[in-house]
């Protein structure tokens, strides 16, 4: 399904960061989980979904994998869903042979995390990097994925923008995963005079991006535990802000013992309570433990998450 800057930019709501699902030894693809997946996805509302980033665990996959992923998706989600493909990686002719892929089976979008390894001294070096992961997508819409807590090369947000307005023809905004809000701030003040999307990828602190002026999000909660920040878009836009802060802990709290246990281990098991088995990550990370899990969905139980108490659910 492939889409206009304008389309993406009108995209509203929680989009899930999707888990890839692997074998029980965290080793082989289990694609044949995907059609279900997406419709567990579909009957939660979501608006789009984003494949293979950080939470799909994009940097420990093949290209082939990582293309068969993604056919996966595209396949499933037929016309219905906008999928927006990650195809980010520090080396840059795998990033351009993925972009060329994705943009081939028709996605939404693509979108590229800055390196991680490698450091631009310029913003303008960081900018054509990206300029030839976008120009390998053709003329699929591209966002930057600008997440912090991978270190390597960072430059201001507003910056990034703005040049990349000037360099990418197909820029269509960005992902920003950082609990920076001034470096939000400024990216949202270009964004907006240019109609771009600026999605907001911090779960915890949705609410504060949101009352910035983005006005969709993507997170790898949204996927198993969509209701609260659904609620609190919902209250944000009706200008009820006690409701809106109200579901905003709810999320909060939720993100709690995934930092404490570890965001990709704790969220595959969670999604396996909701019905979605995914297998664990792949390694060097490991499974959940089962009195990790138990600890988890007692500290979370008073939150009242379908599907994420004691004892419920697959996993």
């Amino acid at each position: 399904m492939s889409s206009t800057r304008q389309e993406i930019a009108m995209l509203r709501g929680p989009v899930p960061a999707v888990h890839t699902p692997l074998d029980d030894a965290g080793e082989s693809l289990r694609l044949d989980v995907i059609p279900a997946y997406l419709e567990h996805l579909r009957r939660a509302g979501a608006p789009a979904a984003y494949v293979c980033g950080s939470t799909g665990e994009s940097l420990s996959l093949t290209v082939s994998e990582r293309c068969r992923i993604l056919e996966a998706w595209v396949e499933a989600a037929g016309t219905d869903l906008p999928i927006i493909a990650h195809v980010g990686s520090n080396a840059l002719p795998d990033a351009i042979e993925l972009a060329r892929h994705a943009a081939g089976i028709g996605v939404a979008a693509i979108s590229a995390m800055n390196p991680t390894f490698g450091r631009a001294r310029k913003v303008e070096d960081l900018v054509d990097f990206h300029a030839r992961i976008a120009d390998a997508g053709d003329q699929t819409p591209y966002l930057v994925y600008e997440i912090s807590a991978f270190g390597g090369v960072s430059f201001p947000a507003g910056e990034v923008v703005e040049t990349a307005l000037k360099r990418v023809p197909t820029f269509a905004g960005m992902k920003f995963t950082s609990g920076d809000l001034l470096q939000l701030q400024l990216a949202l003040e270009v964004a907006g005079a240019e109609g771009l999307a600026i999605f907001f990828g911090s779960d915890e602190h949705l609410l504060a991006g949101l009352s910035l002026g983005c006005r969709a999000a993507i997170g790898s909660t949204y996927g198993y535990a969509p209701a609260p920040a659904q609620a609190v878009f919902e209250a944000f836009e009706r200008g009820d802000l006690q409701a809106a802060r109200k579901a905003q802990r709810t999320t909060a709290r939720l993100v709690l013992p995934l930092l404490r246990h570890g965001v990709l281990r704790t969220g595959k098991a969670l999604l396996g309570q909701v019905g979605v088995s995914v297998g664990p990550p792949r390694s060097p990370e490991c499974a959940l433990e089962a009195t990790e899990l138990e600890a988890v969905l007692d500290e979370i139980a008073s939150l009242g998450i379908q599907g994420l108490q004691t004892g419920g659910g697959n996993c």
